[in-house]
């Protein structure tokens, strides 16, 4: 029996009273606006504060909707936010992943190696060394090494004054170490050169579809040790953590103005001094203003260059931005049995070879993507395991580069429409011939999200 779908975010309603002033405006309300929002509440008194959505319902990129009776969700996995939980004082009902992480397929030609990573550092170096015997007191050193800088990243102070500052070098050394070393210059150094041990620790970066020899090796580490030590996911949907978030925020006396999109940081003599909403000619006036949305759109467009000093566009220029994806949501008939296919994880991976994360990423820096038949990275959740709903999977697929998405949505939506199918056909084939067999044939709703629905929902051009 299947529970009636009821989704939290639709409960909430704006409570946006007008006032001409406010002491902070908070713009976007996704994870980073809310919790900005709450945190700034809990540690004030009496101040007026505006956060301003321009979708109907909080969340951002951590969401759920309906369609034909299916709910699909938008996140997979909260990492270890117990601490945070705590000090907003939200409560949620969460279901804790133990025993395994998640079920890692690496596809090399006809041959498959398939991983089962567990919970837990300590359970994750031991599941190395039996895997890798050979590499036993390389696995240590590192995962030694990876857990003491973890540690050390979470005793630094966020809102660090001078003193604080100071006394990083001796607080956390392997911090500053670490500073400008990649992921793969990490493996480097601890001599990880066994190319199937390797595949399994880039994991950790292709997440973000990112190459290890990009990505931050403080970043990867806590990636990696921030979602196995404690990996959560509602046992509703994903929407009640910004509804719930949003909801407190509310009660505890701050403003939310859904439906409304800025157009315009108003600066006034180089201070900032409110917002400009689209289709209307008064800005609401602010002492401080955060910005949530991409960071090209607010410092260029609601900015304005001209009010920024020259060596700040130059860093703008040098912004990559991440990556885009495609998203194949699936509801299921109730004929398929995915109790049965093991696929209970926050994460069941499947990809190429070692150098896939480099091809991928490489052809989304040319503006486009390199998925083929000889080199794909594909994620496979299964929210209805946990929920008790109907029986829905997701696909996610990515880097993807914006390329003509936007193009063809706008002025040839039938080609737009070609594209998704042949896409969303093709990573359904994947996760049929890796994880669950005879898919195709249950599939009873099927939505596809590419780079272009990603930009009409968060307002970044590029679908980050």
């Amino acid at each position: 029996m299947t529970k009636t779908i009821q989704l939290k975010r639709d409960e909430l309603s704006s409570n946006f009273s007008g006032k001409e002033k406010y002491d902070l405006i908070i713009i976007g309300s996704g994870l980073s606006g809310l919790s900005s929002g709450l945190i700034w509440l809990k540690n004030t008194h009496g101040k007026k504060t505006l956060i301003i959505e321009k979708n109907s319902y909080p969340g951002g990129y951590s969401t759920a909707y309906e369609k034909h009776g299916y709910v699909f969700e938008t996140t997979q996995l909260f990492p270890d936010i117990i601490d945070i939980l705590d000090y907003l004082e939200i409560d949620l009902n969460l279901k804790q992943y133990e025993g395994n992480f998640m079920r890692r397929i690496v596809v090399d030609g006809e041959h498959v190696d398939e991983y089962k990573i567990p919970t837990g550092a300590e359970n994750f170096t031991k599941y190395l060394i039996e895997k890798f015997p050979d590499d036993a007191e390389k696995i240590r050193a590192l995962m030694a090494y990876s857990v003491d800088m973890f540690k050390q990243v979470r005793k630094l102070k966020a809102n660090s004054k001078l003193k604080d500052k100071l006394l990083i070098p001796f607080q956390a050394p392997k911090v500053v170490a670490n500073l400008n070393r990649t992921y793969s210059g990490l493996l480097d150094k601890f001599d990880i050169n066994n190319p199937k041990l390797r595949e399994v620790m880039e994991t950790f970066t292709s997440f973000s579809g990112v190459p290890s020899s990009r990505a931050s090796s403080i970043m990867a580490t806590g990636a990696m040790l921030s979602s196995m030590t404690r990996c959560f996911r509602p046992y509703g949907y994903f929407d009640e953590f910004p509804a719930t978030m949003a909801q407190l925020f509310q009660q505890r006396g701050g403003e939310i103005l859904f439906g409304s999109e800025v157009e315009k940081i108003v600066v006034e003599n180089g201070q900032v001094a409110g917002v400009q909403l689209s289709g209307s000619s008064t800005p609401i006036l602010a002492e401080k203003v955060i910005t949530t949305v991409d960071p090209l759109v607010a410092m260029r467009k609601l900015v304005g260059e001209e009010h920024l000093p020259s060596s700040y566009v130059e860093k703008l220029d040098k912004i990559i931005m991440s990556t885009s994806s495609i998203n194949v949501a699936l509801g299921l008939d109730d004929e398929i049995d995915l109790q049965s296919m093991d696929l209970d994880y926050p994460y069941n991976v499947v990809s190429t070879g070692l150098g896939t994360a480099e091809k991928l990423f490489d052809g989304f820096l040319a503006g486009d993507n390199a998925f083929s038949t000889d080199c794909f990275h594909t994620a496979v959740i299964c929210p209805s395991l946990t929920t008790g709903a109907k029986n829905t999977i997701t696909i996610r697929c990515t880097p993807f580069a914006m390329n003509k998405w936007t193009e063809w949505r706008e002025n040839d939506y039938n080609k737009y429409k070609a594209e998704k199918e042949r896409w969303g056909d093709f990573f359904i084939n994947i996760a049929e011939k890796y994880f669950i067999p005879g898919l195709s044939k249950h599939i009873v709703v099927k939505d596809i999200s590419t780079p272009a629905t990603y930009a009409r929902y968060s307002g970044s051009p590029t679908g980050s």
